[in-house]
């Protein structure tokens, strides 16, 4: 719901991202409409499976605009999100599957201005930090990263 509220910016930081069905859509849609969509993850992941899995997911994001930053300034385990910078959400809520349907997990939407502000300058201290993504970095992947990626992609569910 709240990045269907989205009308200019988007910025989610999670440090494990293996995207549901749903999710995908959301943030594929949210792209095509012209909404800034960042999404901000780890560079390196210290799940072999997640890692593999949730870089499999990357390209498609990429293909429709959502710039995506690996984030290399050490251990990212912020999970937060700010919309139009006016919302904030934060809690322990990963973007998986497991998250949103297994594990008690919680997030906080904060509706103001100030702490929301506060919180997009850490999200773009974390993005100068990052190496962005682009399409051409995506697709000169190693043929057996690719297999890897493919074949944990079909595990996403139980990630």
């Amino acid at each position: 719901m709240a990045v269907y509220a989205g009308r200019r910016e988007l910025v989610l930081t999670t440090p494990y991202f293996v995207p549901s069905k749903s999710l995908r859509t959301v943030l594929v849609s949210a792209a095509m409409r012209g909404l800034k969509v960042i999404l901000i993850v780890p560079a390196k992941v210290n799940s072999l499976l997640v890692r593999y899995a949730s870089q499999a997911f990357k390209g498609d994001l990429l293909r429709v605009g959502v710039r995506i930053a690996n984030f290399e300034g050490g251990l990212l385990h912020t999970k937060s999100g700010t919309i139009n910078g006016k919302i904030s959400l934060f809690g322990s809520l990963n973007l998986d599957p497991r998250s949103f349907r297994l594990n008690f997990e919680i997030s906080l939407a904060v509706y103001d201005q100030q702490f929301t502000t506060q919180l997009r300058q850490l999200q773009q201290a974390y993005i100068d930090h990052s190496q962005l993504m682009n399409l051409e970095m995506w697709h000169s992947r190693q043929l057996s990263q690719r297999i890897a990626e493919n074949f944990t992609r079909l595990f996403g569910p139980l990630l």
